[in-house]
């Protein structure tokens, strides 16, 4: 008796990718699908790694009645958020549909974490807070810690590993695949550097945290900060009043519709993200392997997890990988989140926008390295390209020293400079590891394929997603629990500051770049990549021999099928004519006529603009 197989939800044609090409083409797919979708999806996340702790310390003033906690929840729960990470890594290896792996996924987590983005910001002012609240200790450190954990340890999960997988499973073309990770890691950047450049101007501007204003300094300037205790210190040792500018009350409700404006951003970004991307490789894979009627084979070709990390723990590119993901994302999350801590302790106001002039002036050396990183790994490759850039990292970190000097850090002018100065050296460094590293993933994905015949996507992504979601919460709970110790024992901690989070902000990162560096002079999988994808092309080939089926190359039968989507669309436009001109009483052959010669003009149009383009170009 013949079996029916019950279709996924995501196969039904609303649900179905608008990408139909057999290869990457830079518009839509790179465009929408890998860079403008995920930038908007990832906006929310750069505002909270940066700004929660904020959030916490300055608006609830956790740290200053429950220090203990706010150092320790990011910490401890760490261990959900990799808990979180390994269950959606086996979600993705459940059997495959035509859509995907990744990709139904980025739409199942879309609404989990709107949700969980106004939980985080639903606390009610507490009675620690500087005796302004009215609500309970107890039950707002509850409702934090499930926010927290709900974002964290469940939403976020299921958002960003089907996300950051979507490179690996989009072809084997490694040229085209350098263009999605670009484009990603760009994404990345670009969402974590709007949220520091328009987030240190938003605090300040529409007044994210409280803001207090107490006595004078030597140029009779008033003195302000978004610390309660640095005012009240003043005040009980030099006199005075504290006048509130912005209420930790005001300050509360503004995150709200903050949070408002972020869900807009995920649910547009994340459906760009879903429609405009393509799992080749998954496609490939079902339509090869995994698609078995009989139960047996269909268990034989099953990869289990327990299989996943058995290859993965016996491969030592794969161990590199992994353990330079862990120093880049440590070190980026710390310079990152601390950021904000660095502006306020190096500047007099204690403001936020010397963070903002940071991200922004840095953000120009960034964007340079994505155009001349490719190029440059192209001749050296990948691998030495990262480790060349850690090296140049590591001394930029260094320079940021300088502004603990004496004679400069009594300067405002001379810290932002050296700090921006600091920043793009660095910024030039960290380039290749930003823009490559998941293209460099990818080819050892594809040589654990190739020795051993199964791909690991759901256990590497899920430790991968472990590593990036998770660190921030670690590094929030480092820089925090650091920050309030030498803030709550020392007298007049502003110096101490200064030092602490200039090492937080820079040296840690630099370390980690420097290791790298080191580290990566060993990586050489790319040499295997030709040999890699003949193996798998060839176990392909076989394997449908073996069924008895006519062999056709992936990519002969996706340019195949995207003849026939074309034949079909071009069917369906013919009878969409027909009908209206029938309903209008218009005659069809002069329509088609208008239409043939509307589109050979515009084709003459385009590739008098092409020419153009080259003339200029030589």
């Amino acid at each position: 008796m013949e079996k029916t197989e019950k279709k996924s939800l995501f196969d039904k044609p609303l649900f179905a990718t608008r990408i139909k090409s057999a290869s990457v083409s830079l518009f839509p797919e790179a465009g929408l699908g890998y860079l403008l979708g995920p930038i908007l999806a990832l906006l929310c996340n750069g505002v909270i790694n940066i700004w929660l702790v904020q959030y916490w310390d300055k608006v609830l003033m956790l740290g200053d009645w429950n220090p203990l906690f706010e150092t320790l929840l990011p910490i401890v729960s760490a261990v959900f958020v990799i808990i979180g990470n390994l269950v959606v890594g086996k979600l993705m290896e459940r059997k495959p549909s035509l859509a995907g792996k990744a990709r139904p996924l980025i739409l199942l987590g879309m609404p989990l974490v709107a949700v969980a983005l106004l939980a985080l910001f639903i606390v009610p002012l507490p009675q620690g807070n500087g005796g302004l609240g009215t609500f309970s200790n107890l039950w707002a450190s509850v409702i934090i810690a499930i926010g927290y954990n709900l974002y964290y340890a469940i939403a976020w999960p299921i958002y960003y590993t089907s996300h950051s997988a979507l490179v690996n499973l989009s072809t084997r073309d490694g040229s085209k695949r350098g263009l999605l990770s670009t484009c990603v890691m760009a994404a990345q950047l670009g969402a974590s550097g709007l949220s520091g450049m328009a987030g240190g101007l938003l605090v300040d501007l529409i007044g994210l945290l409280p803001k207090y204003q107490y006595g004078v300094d030597a140029n009779n300037k008033p003195l302000v900060t978004s610390i309660l205790k640095t005012a009240q210190d003043y005040v009980n040792k030099h006199g005075g009043e504290i006048k509130t500018l912005i209420s930790p009350e005001q300050a509360n409700s503004k995150w709200t519709i903050l949070m408002i404006i972020m869900i807009c951003c995920l649910v547009v970004g994340c459906l760009l993200e879903y429609y405009f991307t393509r799992e080749r490789i998954t496609e490939e894979n079902v339509k090869n392997l995994a698609v078995k009627e009989d139960k047996e084979d269909a268990a034989a070709t099953k990869i289990s997890m327990k299989e996943q990390i058995s290859i993965c723990v016996k491969d030592k590119y794969w161990w590199l990988i992994i353990v330079f993901f862990f120093l880049y994302q440590f070190g980026g999350q710390m310079k990152n989140n601390d950021l904000s801590f660095y502006s306020q302790a190096m500047t007099k106001d204690g403001g936020t926008t010397l963070s903002s002039l940071i991200n922004t002036v840095g953000a120009i050396p960034t964007a340079l390295g994505m155009v001349i990183v490719w190029p440059i790994a192209h001749k050296l490759s990948k691998s030495k390209t990262i480790s060349l850039g850690g090296f140049l990292a590591f001394i930029g970190g260094l320079l940021a020293f300088i502004a603990l000097i004496p004679s400069v850090s009594d300067n405002a002018a001379a810290v932002s400079a050296v700090s921006v100065t600091a920043f793009i050296v660095k910024a030039l460094g960290t380039a290749p590891a930003m823009y490559i590293s998941l293209a460099l993933m990818a080819n050892v994905l594809d040589h654990q394929e190739a020795v051993t015949g199964k791909r690991t996507d759901g256990f590497t992504m899920a430790v991968y997603g472990s590593i990036m979601v998770a660190m921030a919460g670690v590094c929030n709970g480092i820089i925090v629990g650091i920050h309030s110790l030498v803030k709550n024992s020392i007298a007049d901690p502003n110096d101490a500051l200064k030092i602490v989070h200039t090492v937080l902000g820079f040296g840690v990162e630099a370390v980690c770049y420097l290791i790298m560096g080191i580290m990566f002079l060993f990586m050489n999988v790319e040499k295997f990549t030709k040999e890699d994808n003949e193996k798998i092309l060839a176990r392909q080939k076989a394997d449908c021999e073996a069924r008895g089926e006519a062999w056709i190359d992936p990519q002969t039968r996706m340019k195949m099928e995207e003849e026939e989507n074309k034949r079909q669309i071009e069917e369906a436009r013919i009878a969409d004519l027909k009908a209206r001109c029938e309903k209008k009483g218009l005659d069809f052959a002069t329509e088609e006529k208008k239409y043939q010669d509307k589109k050979a003009a515009d084709a003459a149009k385009k590739e008098a603009f092409m020419n153009k383009f080259k003339k200029k170009k030589k």
